[in-house]
């Protein structure tokens, strides 16, 4: 071997070793899980990252639900896995538990009325207890986080403000969040969601998946409790009326404009570690109002 090739061998060992010290890999597990639903008796079928290192005991580890957007499935969940990875990797985010569920194509994460599509049933009432039944968790809602791209944005916001007993926090990268005439109209590429899911019945839509309404309507279950970061792509317009309207329950939101465009990739590049971050605050202060609650039993 010349001395040339030589030198360019050991500068590329050294350059592997040094970018493995400065940028630790983490290596969690990714598990796809189907289940038979209590509710529906219909397979329910999600993915499950579990942390590098997970412990069966001890205790517990925060989750993080993570909805994908229009057109995606459970298996969508690598563009919200690579960066909490790195997060972790880097200190900015605790070990997790990360739950990608299937909200089918164009299912908008709501019950159908005829019930022949139970994507809330099947997340909030089947998914969430398995996994607290099955896996090391912190089971309370301060350990609980719920975000989502695009569609999923608008899942995880309904979630949120539906269910503030169950949430913390709540992300949306770029949320659609349609309101009912958007539901009556048909997508460039979809057909309208109104009659297939809701059979064009508006007060139906309010009553069980509407944000806007729930949010009006659990507004003091909802103000001081739940943390709302809204990161803003391609979808400013709809997502600025959300805004305005969680600002007029006098709830807070932080609400982060963004370069990007309809892409979350690059929202997380841009503005994600704020996410993690936060949800790492969160975490945290949990963890000492819970020590401080049980020194006080003693």
């Amino acid at each position: 071997m010349n001395i040339a090739k030589k030198f360019d061998i050991n500068v590329n060992l050294v350059l592997l070793v040094l970018s493995v010290a400065l940028f630790p890999q983490v290596q969690g597990e990714l598990k796809t899980i189907n289940i038979t639903g209590k509710i529906s008796n219909k397979e329910i079928t999600f993915d499950v990252y579990l942390p590098e290192n997970y412990n069966k005991n001890g205790a517990g580890y925060p989750v993080i639900y993570s909805l994908h957007g229009r057109g995606g499935s459970h298996k969508s969940g690598a563009a919200f896995r690579v960066p909490m990875e790195k997060a972790i990797a880097k200190g900015i985010l605790p070990p997790v538990i990360a739950v990608y569920p299937d909200g089918t194509k164009n299912g908008w994460y709501a019950d159908a009325k005829d019930r022949s599509i139970l994507i809330e049933t099947n997340i909030i009432r089947e998914i969430i207890p398995w996994i607290d039944a099955n896996y090391n968790t912190r089971s309370s809602r301060e350990f609980r986080v719920i975000q989502g791209f695009s569609m999923g944005g608008y899942g995880a916001s309904l979630y949120a403000v539906k269910f503030p007993e169950l949430f913390s926090i709540c992300i949306n990268y770029d949320g659609g969040m349609w309101n009912w005439q958007n539901m009556l109209r048909k997508s460039r590429k979809w057909e309208s969601v109104a009659p297939v899911l809701f059979e064009n019945d508006k007060k139906y839509y309010d009553r069980t998946s509407s944000p806007w309404t729930l949010a009006s309507i659990n507004q003091d279950k909802i103000r001081g409790r739940l943390q709302f970061r809204t990161l803003v792509g391609s979808l400013g317009s709809g997502l600025k009326k959300w805004r305005d309207h969680i600002y007029s329950l006098n709830i807070e939101m932080d609400y982060v404009d963004t370069k990007c465009r309809h892409d979350l990739k690059c929202l997380h590049e841009e503005a994600g570690n704020g996410s993690f971050r936060l949800m790492a605050k969160e975490f945290a202060r949990a963890i000492k109002l819970e020590a401080h609650t049980q020194k006080k039993k003693f």
